[in-house]
């Protein structure tokens, strides 16, 4: 991947900030992947090139931080965090092989339970490819493919398994701080923080970018596969993908461990139908 990008940002004391870039991309697939025409010659493509220009609002209200030289920490999670987002491709300048429009939207919320029963965490997210596109432009899950716990993402999804150009989902997460665990002897005195989250993907894609309905388009490429067999697939739409997970934090004040379980899609080849994520969090 070549990425070139240029970004102008404009924050505001009343929490509206807008997000302008300009993008150029060349994509080359590498290792086992290949881009193929959708053609009777399986065509193969050497790398694919886009020029984007794309507008971000988003508006927090109430929210500030602490800067300093290298990085800034947000200091008022209570804030609300909505953004969107509209992305255009244009064919022909500086190389570009597609036109392409792609909006997405976002809500953040984090809500306080009363007595001390903990916080929930509550994310949605919502896109759209508008026009035609081979699959590398297709809106791909947010997979986490490292064993690192990362905020909003999907730890059991491989990577291009799913492919849309309409999706939805939602996080969850439950920090019930300590609540179980405080009432447990001898457990409490290790003040160990219990932790739930639910993640669910609704996506579909529709005919005009899927290469089975339309055999011999060579504006489209055929899905990746691995040793001949697929590894992408189309999602049913009336069947969201989901995983759960369990994890504990304040181990040793430092340390979170979760353990996650994918709960459908359970026969696409080459998944893990669980796993074990952690991640370094100091909470106070």
């Amino acid at each position: 991947m070549r990425d070139a990008t240029i970004n102008y940002e404009l924050e505001t004391l009343t929490g509206f900030g807008v997000k302008a870039m300009l993008r150029h991309r060349n994509d080359e697939p590498t290792g086992k992947l290949e881009y193929l025409r959708n053609d009777a010659a399986q065509t193969r493509v050497h790398d694919v090139t886009t020029a984007e220009a794309s507008l971000t609002l988003r508006y927090a209200p109430g929210e500030s931080f602490v800067n300093s030289k290298q990085r800034r920490v947000p200091v008022s999670l209570d804030a609300p965090i909505f953004t969107l987002t509209h992305a255009m491709g244009f064919k022909g300048v500086l190389g570009g092989d597609y036109n392409f429009n792609r909006t997405e939207a976002s809500v953040w919320k984090r809500f306080w339970l009363p007595a001390s029963w903990g916080k929930i965490d509550c994310s949605v997210k919502a896109g759209a490819e508008w026009n035609t596109v081979p699959f590398p432009l297709l809106i791909l899950p947010e997979a986490n493919l490292s064993y690192i716990t990362q905020r909003e993402t999907f730890n059991l999804i491989n990577n291009m398994e799913f492919l849309n150009d309409r999706y939805a989902s939602m996080s969850l997460s439950y920090d019930m701080n300590g609540k179980l665990f405080n009432r447990i002897p001898l457990i409490k005195n290790l003040k160990w923080r219990e932790m739930f989250r639910v993640r669910a993907l609704w996506g579909t894609l529709t005919d005009k970018n899927n290469p089975f309905k339309h055999p011999g388009d060579g504006e489209l490429f055929l899905f990746p596969t691995r040793h001949g067999e697929p590894t992408s697939f189309v999602m049913n739409p009336k069947v969201p993908y989901m995983e759960v997970s369990v994890g504990i934090h304040n181990i040793f004040k430092i340390l979170h461990i979760e353990y996650v379980r994918r709960l459908n899609y359970l026969n696409n080849p080459g998944i893990n139908k669980q796993g074990v994520r952690l991640m370094l969090m100091m909470t106070f």
